[in-house]
């Protein structure tokens, strides 16, 4: 469930970054998010008996992003979607396909220097809010290797990995 719901909202925050379908009150955002790097910091809530705060940041360009928190690393080159989650030692490694996500938007707005929403989970329906902090604009890198995982991440020990493409 952690990981889907992680996965899931990871992948709709690079879809708000790079759509152009949230709104004309976003366009200009937009623009900077579709032709530069960004850097974010994310928070969501997921309610329950107790409300669990997830914060994580992230760095998106175009369709690739890295995204960290809650004990998960997860990254997309535009081929394949890893999800890491670092203190199990396990992986899973799926097709990237299209980022349609933004169906699950309910809410997006600028609330002082961020942006804030809420999303409809898909599987259960549960509606969880976020917001989008600290956004950072530089210039596209050609350096996609923070996209991907290197050796060096394998390295610290025996890893279970989950082949999904």
């Amino acid at each position: 469930m952690k990981r889907l719901l992680t996965t899931t909202l990871s992948a709709l925050i690079a879809c708000i970054c790079v759509s152009a379908q949230v709104g004309e009150e976003f366009a200009p955002l937009l623009q900077k998010f579709q032709s530069q790097r960004t850097l974010l910091n994310y928070e969501y809530i997921i309610s329950g008996p107790a409300d669990i705060t997830v914060q994580g940041t992230a760095v998106i360009q175009k369709n690739c992003f890295r995204m960290e928190g809650a004990g998960l690393l997860i990254m997309c080159d535009g081929d394949s979607v890893w999800t890491l989650d670092l203190e199990g030692k396990e992986a899973y490694v799926e097709k990237a396909g299209p980022m349609d996500y933004l169906q699950y938007i309910r809410e997006l707005a600028y609330v002082d220097d961020h942006l804030e929403g809420t999303i409809v989970e898909p599987a259960s329906g549960t509606i969880i809010p976020f917001a989008l902090r600290d956004l950072q604009f530089l210039p596209v890198s050609g350096d996609l290797s923070p996209f991907s995982p290197s050796e060096e991440v394998f390295a610290s020990g025996d890893w279970i990995i989950t082949d999904l493409r």
